[in-house]
């Protein structure tokens, strides 16, 4: 069994849905297909759901209508007869008729919102299927992912759940060539309502799928050859990473890998499944391969995530006490855990402790409630740098060669030791730039280690 997973922009128009359809059909053997949202989809649902919200009825009713038009229009470029184009407006009328309801919904409520949030996949879902039967001559078979995907009470997939209800539904069809289609993303929480797993979660979707049926292999197709060794919006030379450990491939989607959803690579760890990135607008170039097995080079990418504050912290001597460094951990994670906040790099010198901490609207309470406990100071408008690969300390020289990179640039945080797979750097975002550029050019030309030619 293979799983694929198909982006948004992978099936953005009626061109794009025809070549997947194509593509999925010459893939030989079991397979299930799980797809996102029509490109632009779910930002218009967010956006339909801020209308409701404010009372916006017009608002919403046009934002709705324009929705609507776009998938009547793809529906009309992607069927040639007139009968299956009744049949797959037909097959979406029901998703846009539940929208409608919402429009003036004066009682609206984040459980109508998620409901909202979920007829993306659900319509794309239905173009999918009819194109592989009409088109293809596939008999594909529609896996309602709201049947087999839960979440629990800490929002965190059921996975014996997911497994004891999808594997019936599968082997239901023992065909060696069956094809599914699932919808990504969407899911039921603990109380059995229409939930999500939040931005880029079909990525999670897919993997949590193949981790329940013991797939073989996961394919995560996009618009973009790979994961490559640098931002190529930044970096005017950067080339795709053939293989990486789950590791690696999992410290670059937590630090700004934008290909990878950051929690998708776990079910696959877990499995022992490997995952490849592969490019729907090139399906013959090699992509990446993420597995349990990596290539012998040191360092492998870069990448990068702005928004982020590093507050050092510190304790408040006084003639009477001395509190510990200690104390001020524990006071800190106590905070982190009261406002839902995740650190993303934690070191210690001497007396303080310094942690990296992504901005956010609860940030500046935190800060506020923090000081009141211990000392606090605060650098706002940074960026973390990750530098990944096989970091084990065995491999001397590395870490001379990242910072010689980066001599000329003022660093914030140095963090390395706490991962075995990269080394984090915080810098001022207005330098990101010259610092991306400069470790490429450093390490990548003097190790040669963003292309394995085997």
């Amino acid at each position: 069994m293979k799983v694929l997973k198909f982006g948004g922009t992978s099936v953005g128009s009626a061109t794009r849905i025809r070549e997947v359809a194509r593509l999925v059909s010459q893939v030989e053997g079991r397979r299930i297909v799980v797809l996102s949202a029509m490109s632009g989809t779910t930002d218009t649902l967010v956006s339909l759901c801020e209308d409701i919200s404010n009372g916006s009825w017009q608002k919403a009713e046009d934002t709705l209508v324009a929705l609507q038009a776009k998938y009547w229009n793809v529906v009309d470029d992607l069927f040639e007869e007139e009968s299956i184009r009744e049949l797959a407006k037909t097959a979406i009328k029901p998703a846009f008729s539940e929208l409608q309801s919402q429009t003036r919904n004066e009682n609206f409520t984040k459980n109508d919102e998620k409901v909202i949030l979920s007829k993306g996949e659900i319509a794309t879902v239905q173009l999918l299927l009819l194109t592989l039967r009409y088109y293809e001559g596939c008999t594909a078979e529609h896996l309602r992912s709201l049947s087999f995907m839960k979440i629990d009470h800490d929002s965190l997939p059921d996975t014996e759940y997911i497994q004891r209800h999808l594997r019936p539904l599968v082997d239901s069809f023992p065909d060696s060539n069956q094809l599914f289609v699932a919808e990504g993303y969407i899911c039921v929480n603990a109380f059995g309502e229409v939930d999500n797993l939040r931005r880029g979660g079909s990525d999670y979707t897919a993997t949590l799928i193949g981790e329940a049926v013991e797939a073989e292999e996961i394919q995560i197709w996009t618009d973009i050859d790979g994961l490559h060794d640098n931002d190529p919006r930044i970096v005017n030379v950067t080339r795709p990473v053939r293989r990486l450990h789950f590791g690696e491939a999992a410290e670059l989607a937590h630090f700004g890998a934008k290909i990878l959803h950051p929690a998708c690579i776990e079910p696959a760890r877990r499995g022992g499944i490997p995952v490849k990135l592969l490019n729907t607008l090139d399906p013959e170039a090699r992509g990446t391969t993420i597995s349990s097995e990596t290539g012998t080079t040191t360092v492998k990418a870069i990448s990068a995530k702005d928004g982020v504050s590093v507050l050092t912290l510190s304790p408040h001597f006084s003639l009477n006490s001395t509190p510990s460094l200690e104390d001020t951990i524990l006071v800190t994670t106590r905070l982190l855990e009261e406002y839902h906040l995740r650190a993303d790099l934690v070191s210690s010198n001497g007396s303080s402790y310094l942690i990296a901490i992504e901005e956010s609207d609860e940030l500046d309470d935190f800060i506020s409630n923090l000081k009141k406990r211990v000392r606090v100071e605060v650098q706002h408008g940074l960026s973390i740098l990750a530098v990944v690969g096989d970091m084990s300390w065995e491999n001397i020289g590395f870490e001379t060669r990242i910072l010689e990179a980066l001599e000329d640039l003022p660093l914030r945080l140095v963090s390395y030791g706490s991962s075995r797979y990269s080394l984090v750097i915080a810098v001022a975002t207005e330098d990101k730039g010259k610092a991306l550029n400069a470790l490429s050019r450093h390490l990548f030309k003097h190790l040669k280690l963003s292309l394995e030619l085997e």
